[in-house]
């Protein structure tokens, strides 16, 4: 399938904190509003639709969480947040 800037960009908004609990990640609200994924290695700590790792820097968006953190191909991230 062939995606269009704005599916990309709409699926890099998608609010992680909402998808993640929906596929079944243990997550653990902060005093602070955001929350740690607590079921994946590393500190990753969700703020709305950006994640970063705290072990290592990294970071990114919605689309970058599947493809860096959960080995998933950039068309299976789509699928994904596209539902």
């Amino acid at each position: 399938m062939t995606w269009t800037r704005s599916d990309i960009r709409n699926a890099r908004r998608q609010p992680l904190r909402s998808i993640l609990k929906k596929l079944g990640y243990l997550l653990e609200m902060r005093e602070d509003g955001n929350s740690l994924v607590l079921n994946m290695p590393g500190k990753i700590i969700i703020k709305d639709n950006y994640w970063v790792n705290h072990e290592d820097s990294t970071a990114g968006n919605a689309i970058d969480f599947f493809v860096k953190l959960c080995g998933k191909s950039f068309s299976e991230t789509m699928a994904l947040l596209d539902d």
